[in-house]
């Protein structure tokens, strides 16, 4: 990573000079259009919003963590049934 730096910082030193700032900031071309900003709601964006909302729920969040502990426990037990000692692991 450092050479790439290294080799990038000297490669931008060396072409430095041959820069040419063909680009004026003062002219503007009458063919260029003006952005369409939409106002409208967005329903993607508020489905997006309201699951962003339901993720950093700490009811929610608490509540699918203890769904989820059940679930492996009950796995664990399930495969200690069945005889299999691929779970080393105590119950807390």
């Amino acid at each position: 990573m450092k050479a790439c730096i290294i080799l990038h910082n000297m490669i931008v030193e060396d072409e430095r000079d041959s820069y040419d700032l063909a680009f004026d900031y003062d002219y503007v071309e009458d063919s260029i259009s003006e952005p369409i900003v939409r106002q409208d709601h967005n329903p993607c964006y508020a489905a997006h919003l309201r699951r962003v909302v339901q993720i950093r729920d700490p009811d929610l969040h608490a509540r699918l963590q203890l769904i989820l502990m059940q679930e492996i426990w009950s796995d664990i037990r399930r495969d200690k049934d069945h005889n299999c000692s691929c779970y080393v692991l105590s119950r807390p």
